[in-house]
C-alpha cells in the first residue's frame, strides 16, 4: 500500500531553526534524504505536508485530510560543536592551585 500521508517520514526530518524578523521568518528544514530546505508558512512541502506555523524554536505542519496524526511539531534541535561552545574565558588549572606558585624541584633533586 501507497503511504499517501507520508508519515513514516515524519521523525527523519529536522528543524534547524528561523531566520528573518517575525514578519517575514523562514525556516530552515531538513528533510528525510538530508537534504536542507527553506520554508515559509503556509509552504507545500514535497511529502504533501503543509507548514501551518513557524516560529525560532519550532515548526507545525498538518499532515493532510485523514492522516494520522493530523498536525506535527519539530522543536529545534542544535548539534553541539566543541571548538564554538567553550568558553572565550580560559578556566583554571585542574590541579586546583589557583594563583598558587607551583614548585619548580623535581622528584628527587635539591
Amino acid at each position: 500500500p501507497v503511504d499517501r500521508c507520508r508519515t513514516a517520514q515524519l521523525s527523519q526530518w529536522r528543524y534547524g531553526g528561523a531566520i528573518g524578523d517575525s514578519l517575514a521568518l523562514m525556516g530552515i528544514v531538513q528533510d528525510s534524504a538530508g537534504k536542507w530546505r527553506r520554508v515559509r508558512t503556509e509552504a507545500i512541502l514535497p511529502t504533501g505536508w503543509r507548514v501551518t506555523r513557524l516560529t525560532p524554536e519550532k515548526m507545525t505542519i498538518s499532515t493532510g485530510p485523514g492522516c494520522e496524526p493530523a498536525q506535527w511539531v519539530w522543536l529545534r534541535k542544535g548539534i553541539k560543536n566543541d571548538a564554538m561552545d567553550k568558553p572565550a574565558v580560559s578556566t583554571p588549572a585542574a590541579d586546583g592551585r589557583r594563583g598558587q606558585k607551583g614548585s619548580s624541584r623535581v622528584a628527587g633533586r635539591r
